[in-house]
């Protein structure tokens, strides 16, 4: 009987890494075909040995309210706002002094009851436990500021991004800007050189015939040789027109762009 008792009181042996429960198999075929999950429990739940808290709350170190040396804030009957309102900052500050004075005190004491030292001693855990639960308590004030703090940043951030890719897309639209200007004027200069080895051709050719053709064959030069200037050879109305689609391509993707910005 004593050896079924002590097996029954022994405690339960958890593996750091425990198997998962058995019920898993209820959702092989996916969450919706298992059983819907049980409520959360209160206060407390057990999971892999430990205990947690269902409340997310701050700990307080000093449950006993004989305890605390300061009055701590209650909230009035219905109402969510605290009728008795903590100056923390008066309440460390006088902590505070209270810590120097014992610390004073225990001295003192070492030096002329060192058999007491352990009443004093109570007393100057007593005083940093108060300053702790006190300096806890700013904890959620603490953590929305820094989350404030951390969202700032990245909103920062993300500005000075968008701000950085601005000044790229100008900078990469001037630049294409001089290109095709530069292109254009290549283009004009070229027209030119182009067209004149043909009309001086024509020109030679008609020079050699001035006696069938007389006035009328000069006058029809004169007007033929700005027409050949102006004419463009296929490859380079071929080029022109690649340098047009390129450009309408690229300002489709600035404009994209500058939308998906704003």
């Amino acid at each position: 009987m004593s050896t079924e008792q002590d097996q029954e009181e022994a405690p339960e042996i958890v593996s750091e890494f425990p198997a998962p429960p058995k019920f898993f198999t209820l959702y092989a075929d996916g969450v919706e075909c298992g059983p819907a999950p049980p409520e959360p429990m209160a206060p407390t739940y057990h999971m892999f040995g430990s205990p947690y808290s269902t409340q997310d709350v701050v700990p307080d170190l000093l449950p006993q309210p004989d305890k605390k040396l300061y009055a701590p804030a209650e909230n009035a009957e219905g109402g969510d706002a605290p009728s008795v309102v903590v100056d923390y900052k008066a309440q460390m500050k006088k902590i505070n002094r209270s810590l120097l004075a014992n610390f004073v005190e225990l001295v003192d004491v070492l030096i002329k009851k060192p058999a007491m030292f352990n009443e004093k001693l109570d007393d100057v855990e007593l005083l940093f436990l108060n300053m702790h639960n006190l300096i806890n308590a700013f904890r959620p004030h603490q953590a929305r500021e820094t989350v404030i703090q951390m969202l700032k940043t990245q909103v920062q951030e993300r500005r000075d991004a968008a701000r950085d890719i601005r000044c790229s897309i100008d900078g990469s639209r001037r630049a294409v800007e001089r290109v095709h200007g530069e292109l254009h004027e290549s283009t004009d200069d070229t027209t030119p050189a182009d067209s004149a080895s043909p009309a001086g051709a024509e020109e030679d050719v008609k020079m050699e015939n001035t006696d069938e053709t007389g006035a009328a064959g000069t006058g029809d030069q004169a007007s033929a040789a700005p027409n050949n200037t102006a004419t463009h050879t296929p490859a380079q109305h071929e080029q022109a027109e690649k340098a047009y689609q390129a450009r309408q391509m690229q300002e489709k993707f600035f404009s994209a762009l500058e939308a998906a910005m704003n």
